[in-house]
């Protein structure tokens, strides 16, 4: 299998790949540009290393994905909302070899602009197997050190296909990206795009108002977003369009919100999906959205989902992650013995087989569209000292969702506790309240029962 942006090139030179603000760049153009990347990043990494990608959504950000591919090398996104203190320890971590960004960054590693560029070295483009890494994506468990998902071409590649067979492709489709590129939502559609062949639209910083200019001006047929997102764009009139596919993570759209698209047509696609299973494989079609009120819809074939005797949702498929990076036991603990991926969340399906998440991992809190694992706020808060004990539970906020609340037993004063976390953790990850207590509740063996906190904050 050659890289996508290759193959591209040669059979759709001429046609519209990319859409921002600033240019529009055809197949051959993108190419070029990856290509001339690609060749400055030769002096400082050779194929398999991996390289972190560290900025916000830019033309040249889509550029090093591609040309990532083209050098085969393996890409690492790092979130730009991380303290220094986090990126750090992800860069060490995934044992990057070089990092792409304008931004000061640690001096360890080896740095690179994302204007770098060679124009004389020729670029060889081979061919890649399907199951070499192509990303490594991190995510959060439940013992609060993150692990780094490694997600194969396959992977990508069967995301990609597995979508356009459940929700249908055509060469007029026109992707909008509004949603940051180092998740995977984001990721996702970069590589869609290329593989579909049809132009992408790049809004880099989220404003409702220019995504619905864009959605009108270009003839976007398809959008990714989160609950808030599309609250947002239909405060700011939000209307259809050519709109044919509007797909919504982290979370069941509530009611209210649902039922205002639905009022101005606008055609609402639920998923499931994580990290490990490179994006979507599940996903409720606008014809079940009130007949199959939170759902995130069946499995997209030819992935398999079951719920297990403890309720816990597995999935099996080739968009299914190859493990682990550098974790043999966090990996075998992952898959059961037939192949399936336990995902942590748990849930239900009903008799027509439509899936119904009930947690999310039990304690995650799912913040605006972002991930929060309590055991990693709860190590920061733990690493001051004067902190004696800590718990972090979400609270429903009507603007995020949830946001995260924190109980603690210290002597300290809570402007000290806040400032000591503001930087260790990015700020969507940091309390927004602390609760003051002499004791926190915890089982025989000394585990700390997060249901009885949430209680104290419902």
């Amino acid at each position: 299998m050659y890289p996508w942006l290759y193959t591209r090139a040669k059979e759709q030179p001429k046609d519209t790949a990319l859409i921002t603000s600033e240019a529009r760049l055809t197949w051959s153009e993108l190419f070029d540009r990856a290509s001339e990347m690609a060749s400055a990043w030769t002096e400082y990494v050779q194929k398999g290393d991996r390289i972190a990608l560290y900025g916000p959504s830019s033309i040249d950000y889509i550029v090093a994905i591609h040309a990532a591919q083209l050098l085969q090398v393996i890409l690492v996104p790092i979130n730009t909302r991380l303290t220094q203190h986090e990126i750090g320890e992800q860069l060490r971590q995934a044992k990057v070899r070089l990092v792409v960004t304008n931004r000061a960054i640690s001096p360890i590693i080896p740095t690179l602009p994302f204007t770098a560029r060679s124009h004389g070295t020729k670029l060889i483009v081979r061919q890649m197997p399907k199951q070499s890494v192509q990303s490594m994506l991190f995510t959060s468990g439940t013992t609060g050190r993150p692990k780094i998902v490694e997600q194969t071409m396959m992977n990508h590649f069967s995301s990609a296909m597995n979508a356009a067979r459940h929700l249908g492709v055509g060469p007029d489709d026109v992707w909008l990206a509004v949603t940051p590129l180092f998740h995977m939502s984001g990721l996702a559609i970069v590589y869609r795009s290329v593989i579909y062949g049809v132009p992408l639209v790049l809004e880099p910083h989220f404003s409702p108002s220019s995504a619905n200019k864009w959605i009108e001006q270009e003839n976007v047929t398809h959008v990714s977003l989160v609950a808030i997102m599309l609250e947002r764009m239909l405060d700011a009139g939000l209307r259809r369009h050519r709109l044919r596919v509007v797909l919504t993570g982290g979370g069941p759209v509530p009611l209210p919100i649902l039922k205002r698209a639905i009022d101005a047509q606008i055609p609402v696609l639920q998923t499931y999906g994580m990290t490990e299973t490179a994006s979507q494989v599940a996903t409720l079609l606008p014809k079940d959205a009130l007949r199959k009120i939170g759902s995130s819809g069946q499995a997209i074939s030819p992935t398999d989902i079951r719920v297990n005797s403890d309720l816990e949702i597995e999935v099996k498929g080739p968009t299914v992650m190859r493990g682990y990076f550098e974790n043999e036991e966090a990996t075998r603990k992952a898959f059961t013995s037939d192949g399936f991926l336990r995902t942590g969340d748990i849930g239900r399906l009903d008799e027509e087989g439509f899936l119904y998440v009930l947690d999310r991992r039990s304690d995650l809190i799912i913040s605006g569209g972002e991930n929060i694992y309590p055991a990693e706020v709860e190590s920061a808060l733990l690493s001051v000292a004067g902190v004696i004990e800590a718990g972090v539970v979400g609270r429903a906020d009507n603007k995020w969702g949830q946001v995260p609340v924190a109980f603690v037993i210290s002597g300290l004063e809570e402007t000290e506790i806040r400032e000591e976390v503001s930087r260790l953790l990015a700020k969507y990850k940091c309390p927004v309240d602390y609760y003051f207590r002499d004791s926190l509740p915890r089982n025989a063996n000394g585990k700390l029962m997060r249901h009885l906190l949430k209680e104290q904050v419902e």
